[in-house]
């Protein structure tokens, strides 16, 4: 089987492999195809390598595009689209409807990977913040049964004698 071609520049791609995963980069445009389930695979050894790859992939310095082509996948030829990585962030990758690869253009697994680590960041802010009010609320739970304790014992010792001894 032959190499699969840039979906930008339409020359084959080259193999380089990372902790047992296989990505295909493109030797002038630095881009990175990713296989259905690579990118999670990469980051669930190492987030870091997202950087790692992004700073070995680089474009020549000869690399001109001279047209914008519809990329097509490097495995099916199917037309790519372009998406939204987590929906809501301003990363567009292409991806392959048919095989589910990833097209990722120079610079974006870098925009991936500072993406990821500031929704971590908010997310463990979240946790901080619920953490406290979790304690807030355990705290006024206890406050509250020491005052409802305290009455209770002040009502009983209203109502019953004191204790005189046996007689």
């Amino acid at each position: 089987m032959s190499a699969p071609l840039c979906p930008d520049c339409r020359i084959e791609m080259e193999a380089q492999t990372y902790y047992g995963v296989v990505v295909d980069v493109c030797p002038a445009c630095a881009g990175i195809w990713l296989d259905e389930g690579e990118l999670r695979a990469l980051m669930q050894v190492d987030p870091l390598i997202l950087l790692s790859i992004e700073d070995r992939a680089l474009p020549d310095v000869q690399y001109d595009p001279d047209e914008t082509v519809q990329r097509r996948c490097p495995r099916c030829a199917i037309p790519l689209h372009p998406y939204r990585y987590l929906y809501d962030s301003p990363v567009e990758l292409d991806g392959c409807e048919q095989c589910h690869g990833i097209w990722v253009e120079n610079g974006e697994l870098r925009k991936v990977f500072e993406e990821l680590h500031a929704r971590e960041s908010v997310e463990d802010e979240e946790r901080r913040q619920l953490a406290i009010a979790q304690y807030a609320i355990e705290s006024q739970q206890q406050v509250e049964r020491a005052n409802w304790l305290a009455s209770l014992f002040s009502l009983l010792r209203k109502r019953v004698p004191p204790f005189s001894g046996f007689g």
